[in-house]
């Protein structure tokens, strides 16, 4: 295969991916036009690409002519869950963390200079700061990425050269990993989006490496200093016990 033709067919795995990314809780429907315009492809190309997703049935189209998502996802799901699944011990231990700090509890992963969202239990306060369960997030911005770092110091010039703040970024990044790293958690307010907060400490396997990271995300209203105290005591004691029961799903990805 030539360059020309192998960059064309990276090219449409990328237009592909971006078209199904489009599709989530708040939009299980979209048009053709719809995907053409948040894309920026031109609409031939989204028919084409279209045209293939159905056949394979991972897209499937509406009596009123728009798409959603096939049934053939539905055996990608049951993978994705069997893999990413937490024992239930573990899920006790977040919604415990969630009902003692009124906030939610987040369970996030490393893929490349991204961190996942890949357990969640929301807050039952009205005002709460809530992220879909498998968005993808910077590494460079919020406490769960400094701990994520923070066991991985070698790609923390990558990750702030991917920031907007660009390579002079590193040194700040740095000492904040070395900081979450040297305390066992990290703190921070604002810096993803403006007036959220959050508390984040490691999750580690047997050998003592970081796995995850478990962070308590709210309003920056109610992350007060004495409040935040009380959060660091409750978030790291339960990440230990995360620890302790191991996450034998996650473990192996690393």
């Amino acid at each position: 295969m030539s360059n020309d033709r192998g960059d064309a067919g990276v090219r449409s795995v990328t237009r592909t991916i971006d078209l199904l990314e489009l599709f989530d809780v708040e939009h299980p429907a979209r048009t053709v036009r719809e995907l053409a315009e948040a894309t920026g492809l031109p609409k031939t190309t989204v028919v084409r690409l279209v045209a293939t997703l159905v056949q394979r049935d991972v897209l499937a189209q509406r009596p009123d002519g728009s798409l959603t998502l096939g049934a053939g996802f539905l055996r990608w799901a049951r993978v994705a869950g069997s893999v990413w699944e937490l024992p239930e011990q573990a899920r006790e231990v977040m919604r415990a963390l969630a009902e003692d700090t009124g906030e939610t509890v987040n369970l996030y992963v490393r893929q490349g200079m991204s961190r996942f969202v890949v357990a969640q239990h929301e807050s039952t306060a009205t005002v709460r700061n809530v992220v879909p369960v498998g968005t993808r997030m910077p590494l460079w911005a919020g406490a769960a990425g400094k701990v994520l770092l923070a066991g991985s110091p070698d790609l923390v010039k990558e990750a702030a050269a991917a920031s907007p703040y660009g390579p002079e970024a590193a040194d700040s990044l740095r000492a904040a990993a070395e900081a979450a790293a040297e305390l066992g958690y990290a703190v921070t307010h604002g810096e993803r989006e403006f007036g959220a907060s959050g508390v984040a400490a490691p999750i580690t396997n047997g050998s003592g490496r970081i796995v995850a990271a478990l962070a308590l995300g709210g309003p920056t209203s109610r992350f007060t200093a004495e409040r935040v105290t009380g959060f660091i005591t409750a978030v790291t004691e339960a990440a230990r016990r995360l620890s302790d029961i191991g996450l034998p799903g996650l473990e192996a990805l690393g």
